[in-house]
């Protein structure tokens, strides 16, 4: 679980850190696009600025004009049209008409659209005779409007354009009718803003500038267009009184265009819009540039989240490993020290077994002369206790040739389900009642911990632990036992704090016969390891001293179920 834990910290940490990235990269994205796009408004709402307010009055009279203009242009259609109602005319006709009138063009169209009468021959074309305005001639050929006119209208691929008007024909069709400007009485290009506006569009990034009047028509074209400007969703009532300017964007056929529009008034009380439309192209672009810069810096942050996170959780693995590595290592120096040490005291106790065997008939011969001198009846008393004492003395012997042949084959352990915790507590009892008239101090600091081991080994092995520990101290001190749980091991503490151990001793102290004690065996601490290496544990003196920063420090390392 720690492992998964310290795992999923660091993804979680390049979650949020990618989450809060990618936050801040869009916010920033939105603001340079927003930054972008203020720079075009500011573009449109200079020009519109400079023609409205240094062109008014030229743009009021240019107004006027042109509604004069194409007043006019509609009357002389409304002429043609009676004069064709009242008898046919020809193509001659037209011609004269066109010629008195001042007109460029005179056209006559079926219901069907197509062309009957021209006061032109098809031979007499240029560049001025383009198509019509995009929709002119359809309203009057379905009846949806029986008269027609439209301002300054540039033509295609041309400098100059013409004024338009048409009305619908009695008997079905339309009659068109154009004038030029310059066979006019006054030239275009002496009118108010053309001039300002003609210059204005021509620069760089400007794709128009229009004058539309209040039904919505174009009432002037500064260049051409190339396409017919959306007028459904712009008209003047678009533009609320708390609203100066409006913006939108739109596709055309020749490119993107972002378009601003702003109301004129004009001194008559009328008022019309100017439109200018910006080339969006380049908004686009830096759209997409921003958007692609956005994007790329957060591949390069995203992979170098993951390539650090990758170089986090390679060093934690490395980590783990190194600490798996240390572990199996101390685990291998642990069982070659109980290699040797088994090794050490199976031929000692080849040896010792050998020897007992040796000492043990003439030590029974020894013992039982002491016992038939002891009862001879005419014997000294002095004799007698000498007896006594060389019998008492080949008992001790007899103990300790015993205890080599115990050693030499030791018994199997028996594992049992025990509670640790439990069994502890009430050998350490047992402990502290046998000297509960001395100043020793027990204290037991101990959990439940489930083991599957021989419980008169465990015992075996704690009492030798306390006794060497009392006998360490002279009776007077303390001695701690606890517990605790690393990993698949119970380790069991027996602590003290007495003289402790010389560090020269430390090495020798499980070796079979050394002791520091008069009367010792050298075998109780040799005997404990072997019993706890035959309950599948390790024996260790640790190099922390004991309890309160003095005395000895052993550890018991023993298997626990799971």
């Amino acid at each position: 679980m720690n492992l998964l834990y310290r795992r999923f910290l660091p993804i979680l940490g390049l979650v949020l850190t990618l989450g809060i990235t990618l936050l801040a990269s869009r916010h920033d994205t939105r603001s340079r696009i927003a930054d972008a796009e203020a720079m075009m408004v500011s573009q449109g709402r200079a020009i519109s600025d400079v023609v409205a307010q240094s062109s008014l009055h030229g743009l009021e009279a240019y107004n006027y004009w042109e509604k004069e203009v194409t007043h006019g242009l509609l009357n002389n259609a409304r002429w043609v049209a009676l004069a064709d109602s009242t008898g046919s005319v020809s193509n001659a006709q037209l011609a004269r008409y066109a010629n008195y009138l001042g007109l460029f063009r005179i056209m006559l169209y079926d219901a069907q659209g197509n062309l009957e009468l021209a006061s032109h021959a098809p031979d007499q074309t240029n560049e001025l005779d383009g198509p019509l305005p995009e929709g002119f001639l359809e309203h009057l050929l379905s009846g949806r409007q029986q008269s027609r006119r439209f301002g300054y209208h540039m033509q295609p691929n041309s400098d100059q354009g013409r004024f338009v008007a048409g009305v619908r024909r009695s008997r079905g069709g339309a009659v068109i009718v154009s004038v030029l400007p310059q066979n006019l009485a006054v030239p275009l290009d002496e009118m108010g803003p053309g001039n300002l506006i003609k210059s204005l569009s021509a620069g760089p990034g400007v794709r128009y500038v229009v004058v539309q009047d209040e039904a919505g028509v174009e009432a002037a074209f500064s260049s051409d267009v190339g396409f017919t400007l959306p007028v459904d969703d712009l008209q003047q009532g678009s533009l609320q009184e708390d609203e100066n300017y409006i913006y939108r964007e739109f596709p055309s056929p020749q490119g993107p265009v972002y378009e601003m529009a702003r109301l004129v008034d004009l001194r008559d009380g009328s008022k019309v819009m100017l439109r200018v439309g910006l080339d969006g192209t380049l908004l686009q672009g830096l759209r997409r540039d921003i958007k692609n810069r956005a994007l790329m810096r957060g591949l390069v942050f995203l992979g170098t989240m993951i390539l650090g996170t990758s170089m986090l959780l390679g060093w934690q693995r490395l980590s783990v490993l190194n600490k798996e590595v240390e572990k199996v290592g101390w685990e291998l120096r642990m069982r070659e020290e109980e290699a040797r040490r088994a090794g050490k005291l199976v031929a000692m106790g080849h040896l010792a077994a050998g020897v007992a065997h040796q000492i043990r008939n003439p030590l029974n011969s020894i013992h039982m002369i002491a016992q038939m001198m002891g009862r001879t009846v005419d014997l000294q008393d002095g004799v007698k206790d000498q007896a006594l004492h060389i019998r008492n003395e080949s008992a001790r012997i007899e103990k300790i040739v015993q205890q080599f042949l115990e050693f030499s084959t030791p018994r199997q352990p028996m594992p049992q389900r025990l509670n640790l915790g439990e069994l502890i507590r009430e050998t350490v009892a047992v402990h502290a009642s046998a000297h509960g008239m001395s100043d020793m101090e027990f204290r037991v600091n101990v959990a439940d911990h489930d083991v599957l081991l021989d419980r008169s080994f465990l015992i075996e092995v704690l009492e030798n632990l306390l006794r060497n520990a009392v006998e360490a101290m002279e009776a007077s001190g303390v001695i701690e036992v606890s517990t605790e749980t690393k990993g698949d091991e119970v380790v069991v503490v027996v602590a003290d704090n007495g003289p402790g151990i010389p560090p020269e001793n430390r090495e020798k102290v499980f070796d079979l016969y050394f002791t520091t004690h008069a009367a010792g065996s050298g075998l109780g601490l040799s005997l404990t390891a072997q019993m706890v290496s035959a309950l599948g544990g390790h024996l260790d003196l640790d190099d922390h001293p004991g309890v309160d920063g003095r005395g000895a420090r052993f550890v018991i390392r023993l298997p626990r179920l799971s």
